[in-house]
């Protein structure tokens, strides 16, 4: 099939070859590792680079690279090697002679302690999903510093690169310019785009917590407006409605006595007598989000359940469904046993809802997608963080629910963008299983603020004040 890019991709492509630095911020689905697969070609053709290093989270890594290399024609040809596996794997695949370097980054200290020794050394560097490195204090941040020397060309991709606060923004601009436009130190960005606050932690201690200046948005922006393309999805694509639902859920009165305790005392016993501890305020918050959901972990280390009003709601929801698939976000592993077991309840016998998630094999992982694009799934459990980059997910279904929100801006956008995505033809419903006056509106509340924040720079990057 040959790869004939729309105009937006064109303009994309064309930006990332006339700049030595370029932040490529696409909504999900709108084709990015494709135009980073033509830029490289193109780059190629005309011996501007030899051969490129990219950085991706492990799933796409093994799916969507290389089967966008080989779905595309003008692709074909590249050569492309993983860096994954054992060690011996990985030095095996760095020295074999490629076109494109694939790796994780997980990998990333790693291959800075190998001293960069490829096949065929890389001068280009593409990192796909760049929030990986919005912490600038991380070990993979610090060694993929020591690198940026060694590249002449360098992209990022990410569709959310502020999840959390502008501060995201400073490491990630570093990886294309090396702080040019938003400073080399932490410190100076801070200096010059936030205010702190110190915030009281018990014991007589406090921390600092960094909040943007009033305007900074706007000023981040126009900092770095002339290496970052900022493209929206519905600005260019043809997408189908999209709709949010709230499902109010009352916590039981025992349920809400156990919650309210935790909360004022950290510590709360349940109705059937085992204690549930808290050590920390923070460690209190995921206790709450536990006892939310219905299950909670205690000191013996297993989970007990606290009551089962939620998982009522998720039934119910599914029941209302008729057998339209549903992608279902749970926060904690403890509890997709009893999830799994209140749904095969209702559905046809023999049914069984797969979770995709931590302990999960790649292979079984990559049955379960098949079934669930196959239609063959009424309900498919999986969790934020193992599912928010990599997989297209929209031939399966068009309804999401969250279990539990997580407080991640960015898993909330990826994971919905897993069925909210270009080739989705029918509208999405979004449903949230909320907890009335508990951590869960608390957790809304606290994505729609960043999401604010988030929105605020890219509309400013694409001209929208």
């Amino acid at each position: 099939m040959q790869y004939n890019p729309h105009p937006f991709q064109a303009k994309a492509i064309q930006m990332v070859c006339s700049n030595p630095g370029t932040a490529m911020l696409l909504d999900p689905g709108m084709g990015k590792t494709g135009i980073a697969l033509a830029a490289h070609c193109v780059l190629q053709h005309h011996k501007a680079i030899e051969a490129t290093l990219v950085i991706v989270p492990i799933r796409p890594m093994y799916l969507t690279w290389p089967a966008e290399i080989k779905k595309w024609t003008q692709f074909n040809h590249l050569k492309v090697s993983i860096v994954h596996g054992t060690p011996k794997e990985r030095e095996k695949a760095l020295k074999a002679k490629a076109d494109i370097y694939l790796i994780n980054p997980e990998n990333v200290n790693w291959l800075l302690n190998c001293g960069l020794t490829f096949g065929t050394q890389p001068d280009m560097l593409i990192v796909d999903e760049s929030t990986r490195f919005k912490n600038a204090q991380s070990v993979r941040f610090k060694a993929l510093k020591h690198m940026l020397p060694h590249f002449k060309r360098r992209l990022i991709l990410t569709g959310t690169p502020a999840p959390q606060s502008i501060e995201d923004m400073f490491s990630q601009m570093q990886i294309v310019d090396e702080g040019e436009r938003l400073g080399r130190f932490i410190t100076h960005f801070r200096k010059q785009f936030m205010l702190a606050e110190e915030i009281r932690i018990g014991g007589g201690k406090t921390i600092t917590q960094w909040y943007p200046k009033p305007g900074a948005d706007e000023m981040v922006a126009y900092r770095i407006r002339d290496v970052a393309l900022r493209l929206q999805a519905e600005d260019y694509l043809s997408m189908p409605a999209i709709s949010y639902n709230v499902i109010p859920v009352e916590l039981p009165s025992l349920a809400r006595q156990v919650y309210t305790k935790l909360a004022d005392e950290l510590v709360a016993k349940t109705a059937c007598g085992v204690t549930l501890t808290a050590a920390t305020a923070a460690a209190a918050v995921m206790k709450l989000r536990q006892i939310t959901n219905g299950w909670a972990y205690h000191e013996g280390g297993e989970s007990v359940r606290v009551h089962s009003a939620k998982v009522n709601a998720l039934v119910e929801l599914v029941e209302e469904q008729q057998g339209t698939p549903l992608l279902v976000a749970v926060a904690f592993l403890h509890e997709v046993p009893a999830i799994k077991e209140a749904l095969e309840e209702v559905l046809p016998a023999g049914t069984q809802v797969p979770y995709l998630g931590g302990g999960v094999t790649r292979a079984a992982a990559d049955k379960i997608v098949e079934d669930w694009n196959a239609g063959k799934l009424p309900v498919l459990l999986a969790h934020p963080t193992s599912v928010a980059h990599g997989l297209n997910l929209q031939a399966g279904g068009h309804a999401v629910c969250w279990f539990g929100l997580t407080w991640n801006l960015e898993e909330h956008i990826q994971f919905v963008a897993r069925v909210y995505r270009q080739g989705q033809t029918k509208p999405v419903v979004v449903h949230y299983l909320t907890a009335q006056g508990t951590v869960d509106e608390d957790i809304a509340k606290a994505l729609a603020e960043k999401a604010d924040v988030q929105a605020s720079i890219l509309n400013r990057l694409k001209g929208t004040p």
